[in-house]
């Protein structure tokens, strides 16, 4: 009896729906939209990205960002945001952001590899290189001498990669005292009236200050899109990334920053393999290619033996 008393119901159903479907009303489930994907920048950075005289933000970086996006067909965007959302120093240690960690946006912009960072945070394949030096007064006029850093008092950015922690690891030891600078003027401003004797950094350039010629390396694998640890952005940015890379168009853009943006920072692109230029390409290139090799390979054998 129950089975007959379900059946006008069904049938009742079918009926709704078939004049639905004849008067065009079929209610069809919206549609999700494709996810955004939001870069952090910090908006101070020429040539990587900063606000203009104009106020609008620009730099390399944009530039980078939308072109591996349109490779990837991924929707991305950027927004400005304080340093200290993505990267923060507290009691002499590296910890995240409040900003990346509570998911205000997807990724921060061109930093570093660090071992403290990636105790905590993961990278995308690297977009370019960097480096570490000292900066003193002109003329360094309280004779710092990095080999002497025990007797010295250094200063670095909040959420720095150059610092403590890295003058350990590279062998120069336990400066003397280290404090830490909101930013550059800050630090600038520690450096002319005497309370340290150096700034830490991966700066190679000042207008007003000297940059001593010795060159540290504090980083893990350069400069990339740093994401938590549970991120799917460095899933389809890496192969997008070397695509763009090997097709030449990352090499082009680069030769074109200086005269686009200009003033160089220290950081660098990675060097493009040509017949004109017997450099490599980064790591993850190079074992990609190794491993189409054995690939093809192994398929030959297989073709031969058959």
């Amino acid at each position: 009896m129950a089975e007959v008393n379900r059946r006008p119901s069904l049938l009742r159903k079918m009926n709704v729906l078939g004049l639905l479907c004849v008067c065009g009303l079929v209610i069809l489930p919206t549609p999700v939209q494709a996810k955004t994907w939001v870069f952090a920048v910090g908006g101070n950075r020429r040539p990587w990205n900063f606000i203009g005289d104009d106020g609008v933000l620009k730099g390399a970086d944009l530039d980078l960002i939308q072109a591996v996006c349109d490779v990837a067909n991924q929707k991305c965007a950027t927004t400005v945001v304080p340093t200290e959302a993505c990267v923060q120093t507290v009691r002499g240690r590296f910890y995240p952001g409040e900003g990346l960690m509570a998911g205000w946006f997807d990724a921060c912009t061109s930093y570093v590899s660090s071992i403290d960072r990636v105790n905590a945070l993961q990278f995308t394949d690297p977009i370019r290189t960097t480096t570490s030096t000292f900066t003193v007064l002109q003329g360094n006029p309280k004779n710092f001498d990095p080999l002497n850093l025990q007797n010295a008092v250094i200063v670095h950015l909040n959420g720095a990669f150059t610092n403590e922690q890295c003058t350990i690891r590279i062998g120069l030891g336990r400066p003397k005292a280290v404090l830490v600078a909101a930013g550059i003027a800050e630090a600038k401003e520690l450096l002319l009236n005497r309370t340290v004797d150096a700034l830490f950094s991966p700066r190679t350039t000042f207008n007003d200050l000297e940059v001593l010629p010795g060159r540290y390396r504090c980083d893990v694998s350069g400069v990339g899109m740093m994401v938590k640890k549970d991120s799917e952005l460095p899933v389809w940015w890496n192969p997008a990334f070397q695509k763009y890379y090997m097709s030449g168009r990352y090499n082009d853009a680069c030769d074109q920053i200086n005269q686009k943006y200009g003033v160089d920072d220290g950081d660098t692109c990675h060097p493009i393999k040509s017949s004109a230029d017997t450099r490599s390409p980064p790591l993850p290139l190079l074992l990609s290619s190794v491993s189409l090799l054995l690939f093809s390979t192994q398929f030959y054998n297989w073709i031969s033996s058959t």
